[in-house]
């Protein structure tokens, strides 16, 4: 077996996001004396390469025409190193995340707010056109519920901007951000504060911080656990540019290892979504995601080598669903699993500090939850982990969206005490969550903050026992698909799992990508899971594909493709009496009793070819049901006709239904093999993971093997890694059948250098730490 060359990967973008390819790109150890490495652009990876160069401490440099030169120091460590760069036009004013110095263009024209949950919308669109301002921060045409972005009228006074917002505040609810460092009109804003995150090198004593304070005229607010001697600072004056001199100042003094603005961010969430282990669960056979995966045949090996009662997922294992709530009262989550405990093991909203989810008001969570761990054998729907504990988690928005409170709320998830003075924070729990799963982008535009690499640090290092928790993130969804580097920088971190979705293709023989899932290339896209066909696709195979789920029972969700639209049970059923043809609205049936005006149906038997859903316009009670959708095949005399009471929904898609999905399935894996670490359940997902659409020569898209020799080039092995697919679908027998496999723990203690090396291509840190 080859051993894989250690390799140096830098991504260089600027401050929009774009890759540059005209760069002159460096490592030099040992000072400006020392050696140096340059590193040549490959288009194949979107990155500045180099190969064979030893692990140790080096100076990385770039530089590119029309901007100014990037420096730091980075470790190249065993397994080689991968970061990034980002540049702006000389002068741009800059900010720090962790040791990645980042240029932003200033916004001053622009007004950022927060909004509170019961914030009147009508109220500040009365105020934008009373004082003519421009919305910029919307998707499809619907701003996120919980900021606002205006533009001032040109020739505005400071003094009457100051004015507009305070008349905006005056409306109640509503919250005034600081300046915004990054915008993207689609995507997420991120707008400075007066906090300061600074983490200070080892060595330095608490009289050494307390000068540095006193100097810069910092206050410090609090100590944070996540690593040593990281505090939080509040700086002086409101919050504006002019305080990133005081930060940018800090930044650089011998004492700091980083120092960077606590942002606020805020997104647009992610569109939407032997004995034989067969769940009886109405819809299941609609559910063509979990054999796909073959999670089924899971659920066999693990109730065969395990333990029945384990089959469907442990239930000491916990998966957090960290969204915007779940609707914990949902059939779904009501129930116990085989130990007696109930399903839900924890609710807290972190945007209200309530230990509920009643102020959700999307559906987005519950779908996500419902993909990863709906109950089994309970009608409706089966999740991938059904007998896996749930945390119903909803994330902070608008005004409570700092990163401190984002690193709180993931340390809380997993069962520690981040000793947070927001007032209404909860206790600790016991025991945490082993699997947390995002959904979601934050910070889109800008890399990582230290603070949230070392959060992510902490929890692999030190959660479940020092084992790791599992944290998966999304790669989001773009028309068309972006990279995801910048756009998702926690998916990007080198301990998060990223993923991406695939589907199938028409015909439904062959996977291939979901329309608008992202790509990887300075960081690396782990897995793909299904999804559907596209954003908003139906569920109508073999044509186009989407998956079934949980829905929220709210009917007012703002997103109508997570509306409740599938009935959960055969509460009432008939059969049609006539046949009834394709792009017909009217359904002939031997008897209507029971069917009511705006019931959802299953027209044919849930996983026949020519089975679909529809819903009730009019007529029920009688021998004629109104439909208002057309009939999409063709239906014989005596196709059954079923309705009942809905909490599922058949429209579900994107990213955030494949990252709930890979959730799942790494439950099912620690589920089997509870001693595992977090790496190990990791290099098992890839290891075992399924090459698709191999065939593909997309410069982008194409297979290379773990050398980085592309598929259509002489020479090449087989497919190791995509940037479209990572290193492939996941695959939950194969996962979980590794995960149990002879003396599999006691590789697990001893490690295995050779299969870490021989995976290093791909499996590289992100950003190394700051030194």
């Amino acid at each position: 077996m080859r051993a894989t060359r250690r390799m140096i990967y830098v991504g260089v973008f600027d401050n929009e996001g774009n890759c540059l390819n005209n760069a002159q790109v460096a490592l030099r150890s040992g000072g400006t004396q020392g050696e140096a490495h340059s590193l040549e652009w490959d288009r194949s990876t979107g990155c500045y390469v180099s190969s064979g160069v030893a692990p140790g401490y080096y100076r990385l440099t770039a530089k590119a025409p029309g901007h100014d030169l990037s420096e730091r120091g980075v470790e190249v460590e065993a397994g080689g190193l991968r970061t990034i760069i980002v540049f702006g036009p000389d002068g741009l004013p800059f900010l720090y995340r962790g040791s990645a110095k980042t240029p932003f263009q200033p916004q001053p024209e622009l007004c950022a707010i927060a909004l509170d949950d019961n914030t009147p919308d009508a109220k500040i669109e009365e105020v934008a056109r009373e004082e003519g301002l421009n919305s910029e921060f919307a998707q499809n045409g619907q701003p996120p519920r919980h900021a606002r972005v205006f533009r001032f009228p040109p020739g505005t006074s400071t003094a009457a901007r100051a004015a507009i917002v305070q008349k905006l505040v005056g409306v109640g609810g509503v919250h005034p951000l600081g300046p915004l460092v990054h915008l993207d009109r689609n995507e997420s804003i991120s707008c400075l504060t007066d906090e300061l995150v600074i983490r200070f090198r080892p060595e330095v004593t608490g009289a050494q911080i307390e000068d540095l304070a006193e100097h810069c005229g910092l206050t410090i607010l609090r100590k944070l656990i996540v690593a040593e001697n990281l505090f939080v600072f509040r700086m002086p004056g409101p919050a504006s540019y002019a305080l990133l001199q005081v930060a940018n100042g800090v930044a650089a003094s011998d004492l700091v290892l980083y120092a960077e603005p606590n942002l606020i961010s805020i997104g647009i969430h992610d569109a939407g979504a032997g004995d034989t282990v067969a769940p009886k669960d109405f819809l299941f056979p609609m559910q063509w995601h979990l054999p796909l995966i073959r999670c089924p045949a899971a659920w066999q090996v693990i109730h065969e080598r395990v333990s029945p009662d384990n089959a469907t997922g442990n239930p000491d294992i916990t998966i957090a669903v960290v969204d915007w709530g779940i609707d914990v009262g949902n059939p779904e989550f009501i129930g116990g699993l085989s130990n007696g405990q109930p399903k839900i093991s924890a609710v807290f909203d972190f945007h209200n500090m309530a230990a509920n989810n009643d102020a959700r008001f999307h559906g987005h969570g519950t779908s996500c939850a419902g993909v990863a761990t709906a109950l089994p054998n309970n009608g409706g729907v089966c999740g991938v982990a059904g007998n896996c504990r749930l945390m119903a988690i909803r994330r902070p928005e608008g005004i409570m969206a700092t990163e401190t409170a984002y690193s709180d709320m993931y340390l809380w998830i997993a069962g520690f005490d981040p000793k947070s003075p927001t007032g209404g924070f909860p206790q600790p729990i016991a025991p945490g969550a082993d699997v947390i799963s995002n959904s979601f982008g934050y910070a889109a535009g800008l890399p990582i903050s230290g603070l949230m690499q070392d959060t992510f640090d902490f929890l692999t290092e030190r959660g479940r026992h020092g084992r790791g928790v599992l944290l998966f993130f999304s790669t989001g969804n773009n028309d068309p698909p972006m990279d995801f580097t910048l756009l998702r920088p926690w998916a990007a971190y080198a301990r998060t799992l990223a993923v991406g979705a695939s589907t199938l293709a028409p015909g439904g023989m062959e996977e291939t990508r979901a329309k608008q899932s992202n790509f990887g290339s300075a960081a690396v896209l782990d897995l793909c899971a299904p999804s559907a066909t596209a954003l908003g696709a139906e569920d109508l195979p073999p044509n186009s594909y989407a998956i079934v789920t949980a829905a929220d029972r709210s009917a007012e969700d703002p997103d109508p493709n997570l509306r409740p639209n599938a009935p959960s049970e055969c509460a009432v059923r008939t059969i049609t009496s006539e046949q009834a043809e394709p792009t017909s609205h009217v359904l002939k049936v031997v008897s209507g009793a029971g069917f009511a005006d705006n019931a959802f149906l299953m027209i044919g038997t849930p996983g026949a070819r020519t089975a679909e859903f529809n819903q009730i316009d009019g007529t029920p009670g009688t021998t004629s049901l109104e439909l208002k959708a057309p009939i999409k095949h063709r239906q014989p005399r005596g196709t059954a006709i079923c309705t009942g009471p809905a909490y599922s929904v058949h429209s579900f898609s994107g990213t955030s239904c494949a990252t709930a999905m890979a959730a799942g399935v790494g439950a099912l894996l620690l589920s089997a093999s509870p001693e595992l670490s977090w790496d190990k359940v990791r290099d098992t997902l890839r290891e075992t993971a399924a090459p698709i659409d191999i065939g593909n020569t997309d410069p982008i898209g194409i297979w290379r093997d773990a050398e980085g020799v592309a598929a259509n080039t002489p020479g090449y092995t087989g497919p190791h890694y995509s940037r479209w697919y990572g290193f492939g679908r996941i695959d939950a027998e194969a996962a979980v059948r590794k995960a149990i496999a002879p003396g599999r723990a006691e590789e697990a203690v001893r490690g295995d250098a050779l299969a870490r090396e021989e995976k290093a291509v791909c499996a590289l840190p992100l950003e190394a730490k700051p030194r």
